[in-house]
């Protein structure tokens, strides 16, 4: 596109989200590694400027006029929200990672003490062929499904005790299997440091490719895990300067626009 061309930006596009690494990473794409698209569902991607001054006031006219203003500081900031979107960026939002976990089994996973009515939770979601004992020496009690519990929900691991056999001894134990799922531990990162690539495209079919390197995002404002609507999860951050790109005339050390 030429610079002379007008624009009226009204844009969508896919959004990339990477992790900056300036060793695997090449300054061609910002250094980002690990790309993947967050989704579709993308309601908002926003970048605003700020720059802090200072003012140096004369000293000969009694009035103290500006004589010049020096800039003491610049700032860009960025704030993405989207309604769609991948286990690994709610992860982000959440100061962790999503880690993949295979399926397997469980033996003797331990329950708390239960009372008749009480609902519990296994470690692991998604669960087939529970079996329930107690700790009788030698030859424990089983637990049968629907006489001493229930399985209100599979796919959450919930059950519910509805009897103990008769001098029952505790712990109550469980072996089950469970399917592979996706984990995310909130707050075990120290930092969530990601990069973005924007391809814009607007009504007019103009079209603007946006890469910022590096952005210290979290997440902003709330998640609503129960709404009226669907959840908007969204991320803001500052961008962070990249000093293995401070002389690339093309980035400049922060961000890049490219019209096409």
């Amino acid at each position: 596109m030429d610079k002379n061309t007008p624009i009226i930006w009204d844009g969508q596009g896919p959004v990339m989200i990477g992790r900056y690494d300036p060793v695997n990473g090449r300054a061609d794409q910002g250094y980002l590694v690990d790309l993947y698209r967050v989704g579709c569902g993308t309601s908002q991607l926003a970048t605003s400027l700020a720059v802090e001054k200072a003012a140096i006031k004369e000293t000969c006219s009694g009035q103290r006029l500006t004589l010049r203003e020096r800039t003491t500081s610049k700032s860009l900031s960025v704030s993405l929200s989207m309604v769609q979107f991948s286990g690994r960026t709610l992860a982000a939002a959440f100061y962790g990672d999503a880690v993949a976990e295979a399926g397997g089994t469980v033996t003797n996973e331990q329950l708390p003490t239960l009372a008749v009515g009480d609902y519990f939770t296994l470690r692991h979601p998604d669960v087939s062929n529970v079996v329930i004992e107690d700790s009788t020496a030698v030859t424990p009690l089983v637990y049968v499904l629907d006489t001493h519990y229930t399985i209100e929900d599979a796919k959450h691991a919930r059950c519910r005790l509805i009897a103990h056999p008769a001098a029952h001894v505790e712990p109550v134990k469980v072996d089950y299997s469970y399917a592979a799922y996706t984990n995310i531990s909130a707050f075990s990162t120290t930092g969530v440091e990601r990069g973005l690539i924007f391809n814009g495209i607007n009504d007019s079919g103009q079209r603007a490719r946006i890469i910022i390197p590096r952005i210290n995002l979290a997440m902003d404002g709330d998640f609503s895990w129960i709404a009226e609507e669907e959840a908007s999860l969204q991320l803001a951050g500052e961008a962070l300067f990249v000093t293995e790109l401070e002389s690339d005339a093309d980035y400049g050390g922060f961000m890049r626009i490219s019209l096409i």
